[in-house]
């Protein structure tokens, strides 16, 4: 009887192992304009990087240039481009997105807008590109959406 117990406690083991249930989704901001930006953004989602332990409570500098990389949402289950485009929209953008651009102008950008190609609430844009990790049961165990920022849209 113990045998047994211990045979399906190792079973389980094994497959839950197996299956990789986690995953993870990043959304980042690609600045090739010649601003450096402030990402502004009003969902409930903040973000606290460990690594130098500096809180951004809705906000993130992005230096003309560069990436920010913003990792978001994680938990048990798979993710893929529907998911994280809704977890964009509901737990980091929320109602609006601002860029500051140069610490004077301020571009806003509103959920309502989900058609203006500039928009970051119009995850079919060109300016949006999509990256994905398949898991080994069949999902996906990451997910990425990267909004590229150009001179072109900052000077409109």
């Amino acid at each position: 009887m113990k045998l047994n117990r211990l045979l399906l406690t190792a079973a389980a083991a094994l497959l839950l192992a197996a299956c990789d249930p986690g995953y993870n989704e990043e959304y980042t901001i690609d600045n090739q304009s010649s601003h450096d930006l402030v990402f502004v953004w009003s969902g409930s989602w903040r973000y606290y990087p460990s690594e130098n332990g500096r809180n951004f409570d809705g906000t993130y500098p992005v230096a003309a240039g560069t990436k920010a990389t913003l990792p978001f949402a994680g938990d048990l289950g798979q993710t893929g481009r529907d998911q994280i485009c809704a977890s964009a929209c509901y737990g980091l953008l929320g109602d609006s997105v601002s860029f500051v651009v140069d610490g004077t102008d301020t571009l806003t950008f509103y959920a309502s807008d989900t058609l203006g190609t500039d928009s970051p609430y119009n995850f079919d844009s060109p300016r949006y590109t999509y990256d994905e990790l398949p898991g080994p049961a069949g999902g996906m165990k990451w997910a990425s959406l990267t909004f590229r920022v150009d001179d072109a849209m900052l000077e409109r």
